[in-house]
């Protein structure tokens, strides 16, 4: 019997590497996303390649339409093998430029609860043997000016993942969460067309392709022991840094490294 995984956020960028790559393993994939016209095109690619993929629009933080995915997987019978849960966004906007909660409560409600809502939607789907990979970024190990609420929800996704991690030990069922580098995906490119000119100082940022790093993460979703994977060599070295600088040290090189805005108004 073919395994099955699960993508939320499957229909473009790293999403929709993991499920070329997995359904060249011979998973079926089920590709779930907001935009049906993503999705159609992304399944339609997928199936060229001899994939087998449905695909199902779904806002990961809208608790009805989770459980009405939910509910058609159970009633066709369907246990999911891997569940990798990549869906999210970005917006980079200083804390002080929202006008209203709305905008705050997007990336919120998109990157932190859809995922969280989204692992426990689906947990009883899931056996023993079964994988969960959340998608931080290298943004969950640092918080940098312009992305306060993009660093808070990834954060937060590497807390949840450990958490999970513990609670799902005894059933067997392994979890791992990435935080990956700038790919060069469509949400990068757009995230770096709406930056502020601020954040556009310095050097460009390096981009890593994004079938690279997508292979690199699936590689490394392996045993138990393994928890947090870091794809990425910058990544690493904020990592390692963080561990080992003293705090001052790390904050000081850190303020260095990333713009921050000269004014505030």
């Amino acid at each position: 019997m073919k395994k099955t995984a699960l993508i939320t956020g499957g229909s473009s960028g790293l999403g929709f590497v993991f499920a070329e790559e997995l359904g060249k393993q011979g998973f079926n994939v089920i590709i779930v996303a907001r935009d049906q016209s993503k999705i159609d095109h992304s399944v339609a690619a997928l199936k060229e390649k001899g994939i087998a993929v449905k695909g199902i629009s779904c806002d990961i933080s809208n608790e009805n339409q989770l459980k009405n995915v939910y509910d058609t997987l159970k009633s066709e019978g369907t246990t999911i093998q891997f569940l990798i849960l990549n869906a999210g966004m970005v917006i980079p906007r200083l804390l002080s430029d929202y006008t209203e909660t709305s905008g705050i409560r997007k990336q919120l409600d998109t990157n932190l609860y859809g995922t969280i809502l989204s692992a426990w939607q689906f947990l009883p789907l899931l056996q023993k043997g079964s994988k969960i990979l959340i998608t931080s970024s290298g943004f969950g190990l640092m918080g940098a000016a312009g992305y306060t609420l993009y660093c808070a929800t990834k954060a937060g996704l590497v807390n949840f993942g450990e958490a999970l991690r513990r609670e799902l030990l005894c059933k067997g069922i392994n979890v791992y969460v990435s935080c990956p580098g700038d790919m060069d995906t469509p949400q990068f490119h757009e995230e770096i067309r709406t930056s502020p000119a601020w954040m556009k100082t310095g050097s460009p940022r390096k981009t890593i392709p994004v079938e690279i790093e997508g292979r690199k993460i699936l590689n490394q979703c392996k045993g138990k022991m393994k928890f947090l994977i870091l794809p990425a060599s910058d990544v690493k070295l904020l990592s390692v840094a963080g561990k080992i600088l003293p705090r001052k040290l790390r904050d000081y090189l850190l303020d260095k490294m990333f713009p921050q805005p000269n004014t505030i108004e």
